[in-house]
């Protein structure tokens, strides 16, 4: 028993080193953001990996970024899969949610008019 065990040994190393790793494909989503004051409105496209994203980073040389300053009123969702779910936060704060069944955001916090806000401190987190 203890030879035919220490046969199947290198056996099993070499079927383990040769199984495929699992890599996990990440969703692609586009979100716009847009400045009704100015008529500004940028769409980036960026993976939905669950990661806190800087909107500075993803805007900053957009339309809505100009002269370093992201400032807008409203997201959308412009592209992304059925079980998307996006949180947008402004220092620390929750000012949107973006889902496939919501896809438009009034993040200036007023509904009733066009305010747009700083958006540089702001982060998007979107998973799929």
């Amino acid at each position: 028993m203890k030879f035919t065990f220490a046969a199947l040994v290198p056996f099993m190393a070499v079927f383990a080193a040769a199984s495929p790793i699992e890599a996990r494909a990440w969703s692609q989503v586009t979100v716009a953001l847009s400045n009704d004051q100015s008529g500004a409105y940028s769409g980036v496209g960026f993976l939905a990996d669950g990661t806190d994203k800087s909107i500075l980073s993803l805007f900053g040389s957009t339309s809505v970024g100009a002269g370093g300053i992201v400032k807008a009123n409203a997201a959308q969702l412009t592209a992304f899969p059925q079980s998307i779910n996006c949180v947008i936060k402004n220092n620390g704060a929750v000012i949107g949610t973006l889902t496939a069944q919501h896809t438009y955001a009034d993040i200036d916090g007023n509904p009733n008019a066009v305010v747009p806000i700083n958006l540089n401190n702001a982060q998007i987190n979107c998973h799929a």
